[in-house]
């Protein structure tokens, strides 16, 4: 019976974008498929889609598919940038399972929902393609768009320190001095750029210390830990936090700047990287509604219009209480 929904859902979905004009007819209804001598028929089909709220999601979210497809095709770049994040996947399984690499990467791949590496690397180009559908958005209405991501997110420029530590929970000696030496440091006139740039034991210590502009959006947790992320998202200009225990360390936060016209400087080159197309869930529907789409059922416009309208209210809900 799920195959049945699946396949129905699939098919029934291309006969109401396209009027149905070529599908088979049975006693006035449209015959979509047929599976074991059963009938599929598009009238109960899209009655189940436009009662139930996974069925309008669907609906919608296939219609959005094809709607990304046909404006934002598959490119070569698309495709060498695919490949080179699944070469780099197996690369590190194989750095850190050596013999057992291909089964450990078969496994996790299975368990996020892929069927292979080729699935991978397919859902890597979709991603890409939706990408590109909201950068066009973005980069065409960017002053407003960045307006909003700068009162929602409060985003602010950072730099830190860190301090290895085998267990930051019980430092040694050695590691404890380095961390006070820092410190103290930190009350001359030195730079906290210039002590980053000698002392710290993280990747950005060639960046003295910079790590970006941070927001919600980073996930500075899944790098740095919880504790570290939330000093991050509330640090306030030019402040610097006292030691914080994170992942394998201590870290020292700086708030750089919390300037708009500098973080807005810095944001105005929109790539696949900027948190301007993550930051808002229901973007997807401001930019859904900027394309005239041809449906071939008025009630098919009408289900996906209020799917549309309902979240571009809670959208503008949010910002209310927001403000």
């Amino acid at each position: 019976m799920k195959q049945k929904r699946l396949v129905g859902l699939a098919l029934a979905s291309l006969l109401v974008l396209s009027g149905c004009s070529s599908a088979v007819k049975d006693n006035g209804k449209y015959v979509v498929a047929s599976i074991d001598g059963q009938k599929i028929y598009a009238d109960d089909i899209y009655k189940n889609l436009s009662t139930s709220t996974e069925g309008k999601k669907n609906l919608f979210t296939y219609v959005l598919d094809q709607l990304i497809r046909e404006n934002f095709p598959v490119t070569s770049d698309m495709k060498e940038n695919a490949s080179n994040i699944a070469s780099n996947l197996e690369n590190n399984y194989k750095n850190q399972y050596g013999d057992d690499a291909d089964a450990q990467l078969e496994s996790a791949l299975t368990q996020s929902g892929y069927k292979d590496i080729d699935a991978f690397k397919d859902s890597i180009v979709q991603s890409l393609q939706y990408s590109e559908f909201l950068k066009k958005y973005v980069k065409a209405n960017f002053d407003e768009v960045f307006d909003d991501y700068y009162k929602m997110e409060a985003p602010r420029k950072m730099s830190l320190i860190k301090v290895t530590m085998s267990d930051p929970a019980n430092p040694t000696d050695e590691e404890k001095a380095k961390l006070e030496e820092i410190q103290s440091l930190l009350k001359t006139d030195k730079s906290f750029e210039d002590i980053a740039s000698q002392y710290s034991d993280d990747t950005t210590k060639s960046a003295k210390g910079n790590i970006g502009i941070v927001d919600s959006t980073a996930k500075l947790k899944n790098i740095y830990g919880e504790e570290v992320e939330k000093a991050a998202l509330t640090l306030e200009q030019g402040k610097i936090t006292a030691p914080i225990q994170g992942t394998g360390g201590y870290y020292i936060l700086k708030c750089t700047t919390t300037d708009k016209e500098t973080i807005k400087k810095e944001l105005k080159t929109i790539d696949v990287d900027s948190p301007l197309l993550v930051y808002d869930t229901y973007l997807v529907y401001l930019v859904f509604n900027t394309y005239d789409i041809k449906y071939g059922d008025d009630s098919v416009k009408e289900t996906i219009q209020k799917i549309v309208d309902e979240n571009l209210k809670t959208r503008t809900d949010l910002r209310k209480e927001k403000s």
